[in-house]
């Protein structure tokens, strides 16, 4: 049975790759073990990770975001990474292991081959942690120690400080998101109460949540939907009325836009008639512009959330269409 003390001892001291590509920012050593750990206490603090079982499909994408958004505080922007690197090796380490696809044993030629989530999914469906590791970190005072030893044993001093600064961003953000999606179900939120409670970052990546699982994915305009297997979206969370007017986040004030229609939305060419159908402006198909398929959006129906709450208000759409002079 797996003591605090034993698993404080084990996260202290990771199999870490050693080489010159990294600096003493981590140590001398890779960083993707102890941060893929730290995104995983954020999303168990979270409830979002309910079993010591981590499925691939299910659980990676938001693993992932948690993950990147700590890689990219302590890793030069030039060097990238999949998660699927430190998820397949962390099956070295005593409490992790690497659950195969059935009929498929593992062997250490396979783990190490893994560099994609591709990859990972054709060989595992998912990742187990201990039951005791697991139990322990049900306590916000344990998932505290555990998170400790990970940044003591793996980072400097100044890493450590930007890490804790992302901790915090992704627990306010999460809050957000949440805050947001309650509100959404009252009358239209003019303004948010606690808006002076975020960090701006918190906020726009709360905001950014809300709204992109609200649409799953999915551009309201075009109807594109592209995830790759890493979890990269193709939407952005657009504003219907400009937060830097209105400082406005209600989810009904926003809309799920890839980047093109993003644009053309921001600049007037697309707009949202009242009965939810996309408009598309006079001034699209001025030569020389050759607009490709966004003239062929016009007159077809917006995608809508499955929940008819959250659809984009109409107030919203007005302002953008009296604005832009659409109709």
């Amino acid at each position: 049975m797996g003591s605090l003390e034993v698993y404080i001892c084990q996260f202290a001291k990771l199999r870490r790759a050693p080489g010159s590509v990294w600096t003493a920012t981590t140590k001398n050593q890779a960083p993707h073990k102890p941060l893929l750990l730290i995104a995983l206490l954020d999303l168990i603090a979270r409830g979002v990770v309910t079993s010591p079982f981590i499925d691939v499909r299910e659980d990676l994408v938001e693993l992932n975001e948690l993950f990147t958004n700590y890689w990219r505080q302590v890793v030069p922007i030039r060097q990238t990474s999949s998660i699927a690197f430190p998820f397949s090796r962390l099956h070295n380490e005593p409490f992790w292991e690497l659950v195969p696809v059935e009929a498929l044993e593992l062997d250490r030629k396979t783990i190490n081959s893994i560099n994609t989530v591709n990859q990972l999914r054709q060989v595992a469906i998912g990742g187990r942690i201990d039951k005791d590791l697991y139990a322990l970190l049900q306590e916000e005072e344990n998932r505290a120690v555990l998170r400790q030893a990970l940044l003591e044993s793996c980072f400097s001093d100044d890493a450590i400080k930007v890490l804790n600064e992302q901790a915090i961003i992704h627990a306010e953000a999460f809050s957000y998101n949440l805050d947001l999606l309650s509100k959404a179900h009252q009358p239209l939120v003019k303004e948010i109460n606690a808006l002076n409670n975020y960090r701006p970052a918190s906020r726009n990546q709360g905001f950014r949540r809300a709204v992109v699982i609200t649409y799953d994915h999915r551009c309201a305009l075009c109807g594109v939907r592209i995830v790759t297997a890493e979890g990269h979206t193709v939407v952005d969370a657009a504003h219907i009325v400009p937060w830097s007017k209105t400082q406005n986040d209600d989810i009904r004030n926003g809309m799920a836009l890839c980047k093109l229609c993003h644009w053309a939305f921001d600049e007037g060419m697309l707009g949202v008639s009242d009965s939810y159908a996309v408009i598309t402006s006079s001034q699209i198909g001025v030569s020389p512009n050759a607009p490709g398929s966004l003239l062929t959006l016009s007159g077809r129906s917006i995608i809508t959330p499955a929940d008819q709450v959250l659809w984009p208000a109409q107030e919203y759409l007005h302002w953008h269409r009296r604005k832009y002079r659409l109709s």
